[in-house]
């Protein structure tokens, strides 16, 4: 890449940060849960990293061949059939860049809908989040047939000469749907931990740091938009779009990945794994001067409710370093800080008793030891 664009130098390095942000997601993960307790957000990081590089390569292939786009019928009549045919190539893989960049866009919000299942396990926000689930699958399904049928016949899309028309060259109805429903199922998503945060007790300073995690979608959004305006903007130019379109993903990859990579920074996850013996980690907190527990505050009845679900959700808590808790009379507790054990006196971290099952906490409570002379 001597030769390389200021659009080229931008995109690859964007992509390479955004590699590495995944992978640290992936290296968290198998840290915090290990392999056999990954769950559906684990698989989508996996179909972002090969779409984010499926999207990379077409937008990489269209700045080598060039597009339909911007043509005049003079311009497109004097073209030789070696060049014609390069163009085509390249309206081809544009529309193959639009799938690719839908997709990777949809994966990352199925990752957080599956981040934000875990954290709301027996809430009642996690109605919300089953609906926008089946809400981000249809707006899916509705932008894919946007992208394949507003130009017929299909073959209109990679047409060069005649012109085949604003409508199929540029595409401007794919930023107006895709932009409308970008922003709808992010502003959907902010619904749900918005109410948690506002709720939960603890420093504000901690609770910004927390909001900014998890609430990542604003950024999202405001990229969304601006792609679309000024894509629109300058609607004959693939330049506009294609740049766009790699800063809007790069900051998604950001804003869906920071809050499962949060555990690589606690000091517990490496103290952990540096010990063989998980009766060490026990040890560690059961004798400490200041061990926290958590106990429920719950119906018998609701309480086994839950407690069968957490049974099926294995490793839900693994990383939810954010996991908020309502307890019975409305209460919130911010459980990263919570130590509980499984039936003992002693107390195993979040992730150690996500292995076991999970731990159901619904109330705080913060035992202090002190010696006796």
């Amino acid at each position: 890449m001597a030769n390389a664009t200021p659009f080229q130098k931008e995109a690859w390095t964007e992509y390479g940060i955004g590699v590495i942000v995944i992978l640290f997601r992936i290296f968290a993960r198998l840290k915090v849960v290990g392999f056999k307790n990954w769950q559906g957000d684990d698989l989508f990081a996996i179909v972002s990293l090969v779409f984010w590089t499926a999207e990379l390569t077409m937008l990489e292939l269209i700045g080598q061949h060039g597009t339909n786009i911007g043509l005049t019928n003079t311009q497109r009549a004097a073209l030789t059939p070696e060049q014609t045919a390069s163009l085509v190539f390249g309206s081809k893989c544009l529309m193959a860049g639009w799938t690719c960049y839908v997709t990777l866009i949809w994966s990352l919000k199925a990752c957080m809908l599956f981040f934000y299942n875990r954290l709301t396990l027996g809430l009642m926000q996690q109605k919300l989040v089953k609906l926008n689930a089946v809400l981000c699958g249809a707006t899916y399904v509705a932008v894919i047939f946007t992208i394949f049928l507003h130009c017929r016949p299909l073959s209109k899309h990679f047409q060069v000469y005649p012109d085949p028309g604003l409508n199929c060259t540029a595409d401007y109805v794919n930023y107006i749907v895709i932009a409308v429903t970008n922003v709808l199922t992010d502003a959907i998503l902010l619904t749900i931990p918005i109410p948690l945060l506002a709720k939960v007790k603890i420093a504000l300073r901690r609770k910004l740091i927390i909001g900014v995690l998890l609430c990542g979608g604003v950024f999202v959004m405001a990229a969304t938009l601006l792609r679309c305006i000024l894509s629109l903007q300058s609607i004959e130019s693939i330049n506009t779009s294609t740049i766009w379109a790699i800063r809007e993903t790069f900051v998604a990859i950001i804003a869906v990945n920071a809050p499962c990579i949060k555990p690589l920074f606690s000091t517990s996850i490496w103290i952990r794994s540096s010990s063989k013996d998980p009766s060490s980690s026990r040890e560690r907190y059961g004798t400490s001067g200041n061990a926290s527990f958590g106990l429920s505050a719950m119906s018998r009845s609701k309480h086994n409710q839950l407690d069968s679900a957490v049974r099926t959700k294995t490793g839900r808590d693994s990383d939810e370093f954010g996991m908020l808790r309502e307890t019975q009379n409305g209460n919130m507790s911010y459980a990263n800080d919570v130590r509980g054990g499984t039936g003992t006196t002693n107390s195993l971290s979040d992730e150690e008793t996500g292995r076991k099952g999970g731990i159901q906490v619904t109330t705080m409570y913060e035992v202090r030891r002190h010696q006796r002379d």
